[in-house]
């Protein structure tokens, strides 16, 4: 029996991520195909565009097996933590040969010796990115600047930057490093993108069916009924009958929770909380009179070292109350990152074989009842899972004033099963 996994958000779901699923299968083989997904808030610091058991759902209909949540620590984090939680679970499950992820790139050889670099080198990257930043750069040209400066022999300075730029090839980067570092025996294997990619933000900008799940969320704010070219048919009809095409939830469903936070807060500052730094602590006290909302009080605290995206985690991890475990601050090489189950959110009934696998192999419990917890998880893990179960209460409390749908009510809520 061969798993293969794949990490993703699927926010939305869409042709992209069912033609990665197909060719996934078809060129590693797969019998079955995993996917490790986000909860109901996503990487970039917002929530997901509907939540994780629609999103199991369309992921099952586009072709995948069996669908797991990645905590919401990590799927809150950056493109580092993200991906080193998400690779040391699917390490501990013992059942998944192949990681499977799309890059702009395409060119796994890179990747992996880009990932050995970095590694190796960690701590003349890190000088050189806060050179960069002295030198007037913004964050991502600091750090793509730095890592071309660690390959000035590479013959294609181009394909370089481009690596060390664009989003799915960073977090590619990401994955490669945490197997490397675990020395794990999964094997990464990547497809190249079809569509034009995250930054491209427009379904004007295409020809084809595939497009970014960005310009398919900027299309449902303006001109929804576009929207039905570029995701699958039973999609299309999920986003629909959960009134998704009309309404759905950003950053600023969030505001005025966030701001009872900061200001219940701000007596004793914000550094403990994961990636708040002293300087932006000061920031956002200095700033909290003129907040008027999430998205806005985001851009009044950007600046060249901080990017709107690593504002927007900060204030997702002080609204929920997520700061920075003691195994977040060891250097890479030393790293033992703690995720101690695995949830399990939607299945196919043929993928009985790979639950048992799991059920068997794994060093984690495969969690399908929240009942169950309590006898299945020491502490820590329990308040690890409690997190989870946070986001998605208050996920589901603002969805219901955004979407008229009825809030789902976590802790009674059994796996999505397909036939």
């Amino acid at each position: 029996m061969k798993t293969t996994a794949i990490i993703a958000e699927y926010n939305p779901f869409h042709n992209g991520h069912q033609y990665h699923i197909e060719e996934t299968r078809r060129q590693t083989d797969a019998d079955f195909i995993l996917v490790l997904m986000s909860g109901d808030f996503v990487q970039r610091g917002a929530p997901a565009l509907c939540n994780k058991y629609i999103r199991t759902k369309m992921a099952l209909l586009g072709g995948a097996d069996v669908v797991i949540e990645l905590p919401s620590l990590y799927a809150l984090s950056s493109a580092e933590f993200f991906a080193g939680g998400a690779v040391t679970l699917l390490n501990q499950l013992n059942v998944v040969d192949t990681l499977s992820f799309g890059s702009e790139s395409g060119n796994l050889s890179l990747f992996e010796k880009s990932a050995r670099t970095m590694i190796e080198q960690a701590d003349l990257l890190t000088t050189r990115i806060r050179a960069g930043l002295k030198n007037g750069f913004h964050y991502p040209a600091a750090r793509a600047d730095a890592m071309s400066e660690l390959f000035i022999n590479h013959s294609d300075a181009d394909e370089l930057n481009a690596l060390f730029t664009y989003p799915n090839n960073i977090l590619g980067l990401e994955y490669c490093k945490a197997l490397r570092t675990l020395k794990s025996s999964i094997q990464p294997f990547t497809l190249k993108r079809e569509d034009a990619g995250y930054h491209n933000t427009s379904v004007l900008d295409h020809v084809s069916s595939h497009i970014s799940a960005s310009a398919i969320r900027n299309a449902l704010s303006q001109t929804p009924e576009v929207v039905a070219e570029y995701v699958p048919h039973e999609v299309y009809q999920l986003l629909s009958e959960n009134n998704l095409l009309a309404s759905f939830l950003t950053e600023d469903a969030f505001s005025m929770v966030l701001y009872y936070k900061l200001q219940t807060e701000k007596e004793q500052g914000f550094s403990q909380f994961l990636d708040c730094t002293p300087d932006l602590s000061d920031k956002i006290c200095k700033n909290l009179p003129d907040f008027t909302g999430f998205t806005d009080f985001c851009h009044l605290l950007k600046s060249k070292e901080l990017t709107y995206t690593r504002i927007s985690r900060v204030l997702m991890h002080i609204l929920f109350n997520i700061r920075t475990p003691e195994y977040f601050r060891p250097p890479l090489l030393l790293r033992s990152l703690f995720v101690p189950y695995a949830r399990l959110l939607g299945f196919k009934k043929e993928a009985a074989p790979l639950l048992s696998a799991i059920k068997k192999s794994s060093q984690i419990p495969l969690l399908s009842k929240l009942a169950d917890a309590g006898s299945l998880l020491n502490d820590d893990a329990y308040a690890l899972l409690q997190q989870d179960i946070l986001c998605a209460s208050i996920y589901e409390s603002a969805a219901f004033h955004y979407t008229g749908r009825s809030p789902l009510n976590e802790l009674k809520q059994s796996p999505i099963i397909l036939p």
